[in-house]
């Protein structure tokens, strides 16, 4: 589905194609997440590697591209790179080198010593990616997207999703992406890759709670939001505001 002109989402993953750039675009995987939380006392099935290649695989059998460019939190754990996240992130980007000419890597706050393991696969790892009209970050740090020269700011970290709610009050919940028009520029923020991401209900946490400083500075009410029925459909929204209103 097409969010702007030569931007599209890939139907129904949570991936975009950047039509410029030959270029498919994911964020937070953190892959290594299941040994992290059996370290904290958490069991969590091992399935979120698998997962992640069965999802790019139905992703580069809709879209064919040359370069994929992951924007932040490829890996999970903040202060070292086990052993076991340093297969999964191996693997992860063995399946990609077979796949693209080209691996990029956007530095998010999960991705420390990411180096070590992208040199093996000649990747590219920036803290931001700037190419035509187009800039690519995280999404984790205090940043004035009105300096910015590009016309269009692709983000991810929030991991926005959508609450719902049934008739007798039971919750469910949708990720999305956010995209629209603000402070002059294009803004499209990715939905979560990872299979056991938690996403932040981007119609009920007020504006000044959410994860990323740059969505707390800009008017993400204005944003529409793109919902995921996994392995199904895209789910057209109104206005994040709208949304929020239908809740008050």
């Amino acid at each position: 589905m097409r969010l702007f002109e030569k931007i599209s989402a890939i139907e129904s993953f949570p991936a975009l194609y950047l039509e410029d750039l030959n270029m498919i675009a994911i964020a937070d995987l953190h892959l290594g997440y299941e040994t992290i939380s059996s370290e904290h006392g958490v069991f969590v099935p091992r399935v979120q590697l698998e997962k992640s290649l069965h999802v790019m695989r139905g992703i580069i059998n809709k879209r064919k591209a040359d370069r994929i460019i992951i924007v932040g939190d490829l890996k999970h754990e903040f202060s070292k790179t086990s052993y076991h996240e340093y297969k999964e992130v191996s693997s992860f980007l063995d399946f990609l080198s077979v796949h693209f000419k080209e691996i990029i890597i956007v530095r998010g706050n999960h991705d420390t010593f990411i180096q070590r393991i992208a040199r093996k696969y000649n990747a590219l790892v920036c803290d931001e990616f700037a190419e035509e009209n187009y800039l690519l970050l995280h999404g984790h740090k205090d940043v004035d997207i009105r300096k910015k020269e590009q016309s269009t700011i692709i983000l991810a970290h929030e991991h926005p999703s959508i609450a719902l709610f049934t008739e007798v009050g039971v919750k469910e919940k949708l990720n999305c992406f956010l995209y629209g028009h603000t402070h002059g520029k294009n803004i499209v923020v990715l939905p979560a890759f990872s299979y056991f991401a938690e996403g932040s209900d981007i119609n009920l946490i007020p504006k000044e709670e959410l994860l990323s400083p740059l969505l707390r500075k800009i008017d993400v009410d204005n944003l529409k939001a793109l919902g995921i029925v996994e392995n199904d459909r895209f789910l057209e929204f109104p206005s994040v505001g709208n949304l929020r209103r239908l809740y008050e």
